[in-house]
């Protein structure tokens, strides 16, 4: 076969599609390209090479020419085309939190250890930095793995696994491919690859990434265009094959990041529309204002964006709705300064990161059918982000020469190596294979500030270690029957210290945790099309310390999250035109990790921590499916439900809400303070949450995808193609009252393309999107007792009353790519 005519087959059964239809109305198709074609695309889920159609597993693959083909460039394209799987933007480049299948957490990312419960991975190795800034070039197939993947994956990958497989050189011939695209609010992205062997038994690759976006909002205060990207991406990869049964893979990459001022905004409480009580602005008398709503109910919408990122352009202040300029702070300018000053509040805002990571991976098969696969990876991770937290043009400080108050400014320093070995036995009808697993992670934390924008002032270190010993076995029974067995048993160990400004250290914990989760799977071959499969697995979230503010309310740390998940799916070939996937789930979720307040002893404050005293409940189905209508029109769609709901729960600031602003000061009976009367509250005060969808989860997810393609003039073909998907609305919090809105994309491509060239151009959110990716409750600053005085009665809780921050959506934007393959 032509190699032009396998790239056919092979991007065909990617697709899903039939290789023989594709290549129906082509003369000189050969007789090996048959129905049996589509076996040669292959995944890793199971941590080993399967054809995707006979894997039992929800696995969502994009090889090389789709993500080619979609113009995908980083996991948020991915992820709205692959069934199951959010992801939301919210901290810029910097904070990722991805959710498979409804599981989620407001605190990953966000609170010391806490995780989101989905794992990256890079050629099937762990990986616990950010992959936004990943350069797609470099990546040959990625894999969105649903349902508990602890018993093969590991840490972290409780709800799923997301895999990016990267490129082998050419073993063969010289070659390569530049990619260079432009787009609206000065967006480039240039991308070169060269690969090609050194001799008979050793190739190399080379791969390039130059990308940079200018942002398109306006902050307020400077006047000044933020949310700007930048990345440049250099990886080389080494293939060596000294003898049949040798092969080693050396692989490093580094990527710098220049990312500006994150584009957040906020909702003032002033826009507070609910649960009227005595946590509200009305009650802090500095305020002016009558609002004694708690909460916000309904849609979060995009704001002005208006930080102190820089010195006011104006010499003006700006002012939140609900804090007046001369109000809150006791003594004006006397101990705090000017409430909205015009001077720049921080010391560095945006997010740089230096990163270096590098891979070596060995594998070799004895004579007798076993082979030894081994993997050692380093990753060194430097990097800086900053935001103006209190996400508004208030502007005060302690001490002259401070950054703003809520003001957050830190460089990290992040070390983490692993090694695994695996042994497998030869293929046949008994298939064994055995594992270690060891990752260690050493994080310091600097903070910075106006004296020390860039080394900053030493203030924590954390150090993480885990490791596991795991294994599977497979049986086949008969032509129909196999069934799997996967174990894993892991230890982890955590241990935190924390510091002063004068270096003192002021906290110290460490906690170790020990799980075992098992995998079980069947599947039966209905037939040469037809697959039926089901699965029983567990699955485990990290436990962690709570630090200093955990200790000083009796709770050090929080215990693992744990899932037991039953799935039963189908894949089947209909019409030798369709290829469809499709599961039902459900998943009983124990130890759920939820924010709890707790008292502090030394004050009548209380204090925010993770425990584990939530139960929750998902159940969802996911189909997948990909057509070929005919030689020149395909299609894929697909489709998720994750119906999620809390069976026990408590929150602290639940009973804030429905008792109109009393203190939660008995955790144990779930009572606290009641002021209902005072408000006409209807119903009595409750700290439960059941029934309740869990927060920053969609329950429905669609897309769908379109191409049609024609001879232009002789080799040139001529393509058009469309997409859409849909992600129905978060809610922001567990109360199940604020929530961002569904968001329906639009995006297409057009041009024309040869076998070694192609010309497109594209639009992404056509429709122009504008919904709020996501929002976060905030603290509706400077209303702290410390700052201002508060007028609620004895019993009342008293915390700032609650607003919201959001990040808005990126609106549409028209390019033009170039692409030339050698």
């Amino acid at each position: 076969m032509k190699k032009s005519k396998l790239y056919i087959a092979v991007t065909a059964a990617c697709f899903g599609l039939s290789a023989q239809t594709i290549l129906a109305d082509d003369t000189e198709t050969a007789p090996e390209v048959q129905e049996d074609s589509i076996e040669i695309i292959e995944v890793t889920a199971r941590r080993r090479v399967e054809s995707l159609n006979r894997v039992p597993v929800m696995v969502s693959a994009f090889n090389e020419q789709m993500l080619e083909q979609q113009g995908f460039q980083s996991i948020d394209d991915i992820a709205r085309f692959a069934p199951g799987l959010s992801f939301s933007k919210a901290f810029g480049r910097a904070t990722e939190r991805p959710v498979i299948r409804g599981m989620s957490n407001v605190l990953a990312g966000v609170q010391f250890g806490v995780e989101s419960g989905a794992a990256y991975f890079i050629d099937g190795v762990y990986y616990a930095g950010s992959v936004q800034s990943l350069d797609m070039a470099d990546i040959q197939r990625v894999e969105v793995i649903k349902g508990p993947q602890s018993a093969l994956y590991g840490r972290n990958s409780y709800s799923g696994a997301i895999n990016f497989i990267t490129k082998g050189p050419d073993q063969h011939e010289f070659g390569g491919r530049v990619k260079a695209s432009i787009a609206e609010h000065n967006e480039h992205n240039v991308q070169v690859y060269l690969t090609g062997p050194i001799n008979d038994w050793l190739a190399v690759a080379l791969s390039i990434r130059d990308y940079s976006y200018g942002g398109e909002w306006t902050n307020l205060v400077t006047e000044k265009t933020i949310g700007d990207e930048s990345s440049r991406t250099y990886s080389f990869v080494a293939d060596a094959e000294p003898t049949d049964a040798l092969h080693v893979r050396w692989r490093i990459q580094n990527s710098k990041d220049d990312d500006g001022t994150r584009p957040f905004f906020l909702q003032s409480a002033e826009m507070n529309n609910c649960f009227p009580g005595y946590r509200s602005l009305a009650y802090w008398p500095t305020s002016g204002s009558s609002n004694n709503n708690m909460y916000f109910c309904g849609e979060i919408k995009p704001q002005p964006i208006a930080l102190n990122d820089g010195p006011s352009a104006s010499g003006q202040p700006i002012l939140v709705p609900g804090v007046p300029q001369d109000g809150p702070l006791p003594g004006g300018p006397v101990f705090f300064g000017n409430l909205y000053d015009t001077a720049n509040g921080m010391a560095f805002s945006g997010m740089e990161r230096d990163l270096w990571l590098t891979s070596l991976a060995v594998d070799y098969q004895f004579d007798s059918g076993f082979t030894l696969d081994t993997a050692v990876t380093y990753r060194r991770d430097t990097i800086r982000t900053g935001s103006d937290s209190d996400h508004s043009p208030i502007n005060f400080t302690f001490a002259p020469g401070d950054q703003a108050f809520f003001a957050m400014s830190d460089r990290n320093e992040v070390i983490d190596k692993s090694f695994e070995i695996q042994l497998r036995s030869p293929i046949g009808d008994f298939e064994w294979m055995l594992g270690a697993f060891y990752y260690q992670k050493d994080e310091k934390r600097y903070e910075l500030n106006f004296a020390s924008p860039r080394d900053g002032v030493f203030a924590e270190e954390n150090d993480l270690t885990n490791k596991a010993v795991f294994g599977s076995v497979e049986y086949t029974f008969n032509d129909q029957w196999k069934a799997s067995l996967e174990l894993r048993w892991s230890e982890e160990d955590k241990w935190l210290e924390q510091f002063n400004p004068a270096g003192v250290s002021t906290f110290e914990e460490e906690g170790s945790w020990r799980n075992f989760t098992p995998r079980m799977t069947v599947n039966y071959q209905y037939s040469p099309q037809t697959m039926l499969f089901g699965v029983l697995a567990q699955g485990v979230k990290p436990g962690g310390l709570n630090g200093a503010a955990g200790a000083v309310g009796g709770i050090p740390r929080y215990e693992q999250e744990e899932t037991t998940s039953v799935e039963l799916g189908v894949k089947t070939r209909l019409f030798n035109r369709l290829n469809l996937a499709a599961s039902v789930f459900r998943n009983e979720i124990t130890d759920l990790q939820l924010t709890t307040a707790v008292p502090n002893p030394t004050s009548q404050a209380l204090i925010s921590v993770a425990t584990n005293q939530g139960k929750g409940q998902v159940q969802g189905l996911e189909l997948e499916a990909a057509m070929n209508f005919s030689a020149n029109l395909i299609g894929r769609f697909n489709y998720a439900l994750a119906d999620t709901k809390f069976t026990n729960g408590c929150d602290d600031f639940q009973w804030s809400l429905t008792s109109g602003g009393g203190q939660f000061n008995d955790p144990l009976n779930q009572s606290g303070v009641d002021f209902s009367a005072d408000f006409n509250l209807v119903g009595a005060p409750s700290c439960s949450i059941n029934g309740n969808a869990f927060p920053m989860s969609s329950k429905h997810q669609a897309s769908a995808f379109l191409e049609y393609m024609a001879a232009v003039s002789g080799d040139i073909e001529g393509f058009v193609n469309f997409d859409v998907s849909y992600e129905s609305k978060k809610y922001v919090q567990v109360h199940n009252l604020a929530y961002v809105p569904a968001a329906t994309i639009f995006g297409a491509r057009v041009g024309v393309r040869a076998d070694n060239w192609s010309l497109t151009a594209y639009g992404r959110n056509l429709g122009n999107e504008d919904s709020t990716i996501i929002a976060t409750r905030w603290l509706q600053t400077p209303y702290f007792t410390f700052a201002a005085p508060y007028g609620g009665p004895a019993g009342a809780e008293s915390g700032a009353p609650r607003a919201f921050f959001g990040t808005p959506r990126r609106g549409r934007q028209v390019g033009l790519e170039l692409m030339y393959r050698f």
